[in-house]
């Protein structure tokens, strides 16, 4: 608010200032991601309908594979763009529904993915925002440590949503820079990984969309766990 002593008033209105310049300016790089990650879809579908026609079977595969991971990739680049410019009401959430649900759809598309312990908390957030979050978390559990089990913890009013692999674990200096855009543990294993690199990225951010905090840890009997913890003072970003 501009109010106050001349000096105090003018230092506001150079931050407001300084405020709207900055959020032009992402909603500016947010537009032009957006606008080039569509753009791309058209000429990819044209690739692939043209490298199904490629007689050799083993270069029309792996062209195939290279063009998914590409769609892909697009993809998670237009939810990036639109994470800062799309608005999503508050709502009460059933958290042990919506884990449930997220599991028996993963289970039923063969995924080895598990619901083991509800909490029975209800939660005002933004629902669409904590299922891509735990979307991704799960999707990540079973791709790189070979399963998930979710389950949700509630100590005094702080509720904690968890989804565990029993992978190899990750080194503890690199578990911060997996949130990193496009980081990969080992790069070379890009390709039969599947990922695009964004993944944990965007769910951080989900996670924080939808008033939560998503850290990661390794499991103290191996595997790793990526925890939304919603706490009393946590506001939705």
């Amino acid at each position: 608010a501009v109010e106050g002593t001349r000096e105090v008033r003018q230092a506001a209105l150079a931050l407001n200032a300084m405020q709207t310049r900055l959020q032009a300016l992402i909603a500016e790089r947010a537009r032009v991601l957006a606008a080039v990650a569509h753009d791309l879809q058209t000429p990819l579908t044209r690739l692939r309908l043209r490298v199904e026609k490629v007689a050799d079977e083993t270069l029309r595969a792996q062209l195939i594979a290279d063009l998914a991971a590409m769609q892909h990739l697009v993809r998670e680049g237009l939810d990036l763009a639109r994470l800062e410019t799309r608005i999503e009401p508050i709502v009460p959430v059933d958290l042990d529904a919506l884990l449930s649900a997220l599991c028996e759809d993963a289970a039923e598309a063969g995924q080895p993915v598990v619901f083991v312990q509800g909490c029975g908390a209800v939660r005002p957030t933004r629902p669409l925002a904590l299922r891509r979050c735990l979307t991704n978390l799960i999707d990540n559990a079973v791709r790189h440590g070979g399963d998930a089990a979710v389950r949700a913890e509630v100590e005094g009013e702080t509720v904690r949503l968890i989804v565990r692999d029993h992978g190899p674990g990750v080194p503890e200096d690199r578990l911060e820079a997996l949130f990193e855009p496009f980081y990969r543990l080992d790069p070379s294993r890009s390709r039969d990984s599947g990922g695009s690199g964004l993944g944990l990225t965007i769910a951080r951010r989900m996670a924080e969309i939808a008033g939560g905090r998503l850290t990661l840890a390794n499991a103290a009997d191996g595997g790793m766990e990526a925890t939304v913890t919603f706490a009393p003072d946590e506001k939705q970003g």
